[in-house]
This record gives structure tokens, C-alpha cells and sequence, in this order.
């Protein structure tokens, strides 16, 4: 596949992605380089899992109403422990760094504190987890078809349902996978 760098980019599982952790994913990536990449799934809300309820577990008092009611994305398989905050904005918190013009990803607290107070902070999503891959490994499974690629846009990443994301960015690329078909790459 294409030396590509995909970061601020769309990973859309392929309908025949054989991980059922993946499946019908959608995930942001927000680091690739020659190291591998790092990516958040954002279209798998957490039900139980509310962010103010998860900020009030970490002692932050919260004082906006709409956060006790926003939930929580899985982000991934890896360390599901860890919460990465994606948001708008720019990297002006403790551990953010930029990923686009306009996107950053956060993991320290001092932006957790002012999404309670409805402060600083445009759009955001709380991701619990991660996906990750080793060297050359994305590269290896875009190649066997696992993946199809779009380019990130914050109205697909912040204001779409969750429910219709995997499907919104693969119509943004002219994909229908009911015709897709399964030998990606085989002639």
C-alpha cells in the first residue's frame, strides 16, 4: 500500500474485517508514522457509560448538565483503562497535542475539569481505550483489504450519530457495500 501518512484520517472496517472487535468500526486516526499508528474508534457510544458519571468517579465535580447526559465512546481494545479526550480547539492542555488545524487529543485531567464546568472547550469526545498498530502493520492490512480509507471531516468526527458514521463515511467515498466485494486487491 501507498507511504501514505494517514494521520486526521477515516479507517472504515471492511464488511469482511474477520476481527469482531472491529467490526463496522470507524476509527480517527491520530498518529502514523514509520513507529505504526494510533487510532480511536468514534461510533461505539458506551450506554453505561456516561461522561459525568466518569468524571465524578475521578473526584471533578461536574456543574454542566449536557455532560452528565453525554456518554462515553470505546476507543478501542487496547487499555480500555485509559481515556483519551478528542476535542476541538487547540493543544493548549497539559498533554495535548495537535492532529489536525482544528483537532487535538488530550489525557491529562486539567481538560476533564473544564468539560465538567462547560468550559474551553468546543466539541469533544471521551474515548476509553485505544487502537494501535505495530510497524508496517496498518499498512499490511489496508493492502489485504481490512480497511478502507477517507479523509476526516468534524462534522462526520463530532456531529453525526454514532450509528450512522460507518456508514456516512464509506458513502462519502462512493463505497455501498451491499456490491463491495470481498477480493479486495485479487485479480
Amino acid at each position: 500500500m501507498s507511504k501514505a501518512n494517514l494521520t486526521h484520517h477515516f479507517l472504515i472496517a471492511a464488511p469482511e474485517l474477520s476481527d469482531p472487535r472491529f467490526e463496522q468500526a470507524l476509527i480517527y486516526i491520530c498518529r502514523h508514522d514509520k513507529h505504526g499508528a494510533l487510532g480511536l474508534m468514534v461510533n461505539r457510544p458506551l450506554e453505561q457509560a456516561r461522561v459525568g458519571k466518569l468524571l465524578e468517579d475521578l473526584d471533578i465535580e461536574v456543574t454542566d448538565a449536557q455532560v452528565m447526559e453525554d456518554v462515553a465512546l470505546e476507543g478501542g481494545p487496547m487499555y480500555p483503562e485509559v481515556g483519551f479526550v478528542l476535542h476541538t480547539g487547540q493543544p493548549e492542555w497539559a498533554s495535548s497535542f495537535a492532529i489536525s488545524e482544528n483537532v487535538c487529543i488530550t489525557t491529562s485531567q486539567d481538560i476533564l475539569k473544564r468539560i465538567a464546568a462547560g468550559q474551553g472547550v468546543g466539541h469533544y469526545q471521551l474515548c476509553l481505550g485505544h487502537a494501535s498498530w505495530g510497524k508496517k502493520q496498518l499498512d499490511q492490512e489496508l493492502a489485504s483489504g481490512d480497511w478502507l480509507v477517507c479523509p476526516a471531516d468534524l462534522n462526520l468526527l463530532f456531529d453525526t450519530p454514532f450509528e450512522e458514521r460507518w456508514q456516512i463515511a464509506a458513502d462519502k467515498i462512493g463505497v455501498n457495500f451491499d456490491y463491495l466485494s470481498s477480493d479486495i486487491g485479487h485479480a
